[in-house]
């Protein structure tokens, strides 16, 4: 091959090399690669930069001083390609996702992709919504505290349009819907032997009861069951007065609140995500929801809890909110139902890092 050609080939990957480590280098400065990788794998994104870097420096020095013929004889093993639209095909595959790089802006992931792959909640299924409405439908008398949880399949197909259907069914199956879906009400001043276990009755606490000692509260909460990380954080949320679900309590605080969905009924919450809605929620229904990221968007998945608020269609879907109110509990398919009835909603700005993630850390002492 003409030595010319062969530095040509050497240039032109070069400046993919550099592009490459350009574009890696400005999502690190920028704060951008949150958006795309976990922060416990950004260690080996500043590796993969150095060895960028090196490779860059490599490919130019052979473009400058480097050899244009081969000291033995292995040409074929490794040649350059030698034909011009064989060398457009390759290296395109190569500029192309680069340019997308450098052209698309970062956006953050959305209801679009959370309709796909379906929303969790803390426990259930997206038709239970219609039964939670029907069961308890919002009001004055219904704005107690409890609380409750779901899952929420994907919103596609035959499926979204039953849940669909079931939602939007006419007032006159009210009566035999409220024979299929028990209510449990929570009253945060009682002893709650009603709606509290046993296990809660037995120690004298109702749920909104925060003066408790901690030995008291890790008998109520039972670290036998659940290991002692859960039964430490629950004290620990157990003893606020408001529990502050923020980007680092979250999947923590939801999965806690899913243990022990009576034990917290009746208690303030405030938290902050993404406003999602699925075909065939009520007026008064969306979901507060966070993205979570185990190690890059591709494996994202999606948790929330399930809010109703007289005003909730005036939130648009995808908007970012921040949310205050009561849990309160809904017996459903004998499932306890968490949904937080919101006493107020801010409309905030995305925050930088826009997802979630477990911590899976000691609980800081209570």
């Amino acid at each position: 091959m003409d030595a010319n050609a062969v530095k040509r080939h050497y240039w032109v990957r070069s400046f993919l090399l550099a592009g490459f480590t350009v574009l890696l280098a400005e999502l690190i400065w920028s704060g951008s690669l949150s958006q795309y990788l976990a922060p416990r794998l950004h260690m080996l994104s500043y590796v993969t930069l150095g060895v960028f870097c090196l490779l860059t420096i490599a490919s130019i020095r052979q473009a400058v001083i480097g050899p244009t013929a081969y000291e033995c004889d292995c040409e074929d093993a490794h040649k350059l390609p030698r034909n011009r639209w064989i060398s457009i095909v390759v290296y395109s595959l190569f500029a192309l996702p680069l340019l997308m790089g450098f052209v698309m802006p970062d956006k953050i992931l959305g209801s679009s992709l959370a309709e796909k792959r379906g929303v969790t909640l803390l426990t259930g299924e997206s038709h239970w919504v219609k039964k939670v409405t029907v069961a308890a439908p919002l009001s004055e008398e219904g704005a107690g505290g409890e609380s409750g949880s779901g899952r929420l399949p994907e919103s596609s197909g035959t499926g979204q349009k039953a849940n669909a259907a079931a939602i939007t069914g006419e007032a006159g199956d009210a009566s035999s819907s409220r024979q299929e879906v028990e209510v449990v009400p929570i009253d945060s001043n009682s002893s709650g032997t009603n709606s509290i276990e046993s296990k809660n009755t037995d120690t004298g606490h109702a749920s909104g009861n925060t003066t408790a000692t901690d030995e008291e509260l890790r008998a109520l909460f039972n670290p036998e069951q659940f290991g002692g990380f859960y039964t430490d954080l629950a004290v620990k949320m157990y003893k606020q007065p408001v529990i502050l679900l923020d980007d680092k309590l979250f999947l923590d605080g939801l999965t806690t609140m899913d243990l022990f969905s009576k034990e917290f009924a009746g208690k303030e919450v405030q938290t902050m995500g993404f406003v999602y809605r699925e075909a065939g929620f009520s007026p008064e229904q969306f979901v507060v929801a966070r993205f979570s990221v185990s190690c890059c968007t591709a494996d994202a998945t999606v948790f929330g809890i399930l809010v109703e608020v007289p005003e909730a269609s005036k939130w648009k879907t995808d908007s970012w909110v921040q949310v205050r109110g009561k849990l309160e509990l809904r017996k459903v398919n004998e499932y306890d139902m968490l949904v937080l009835k919101a006493s107020k909603v801010e409309k905030v700005e995305a925050p930088k890092d826009p997802y979630v993630y477990y911590n899976f850390e000691t609980a800081p002492s209570p």
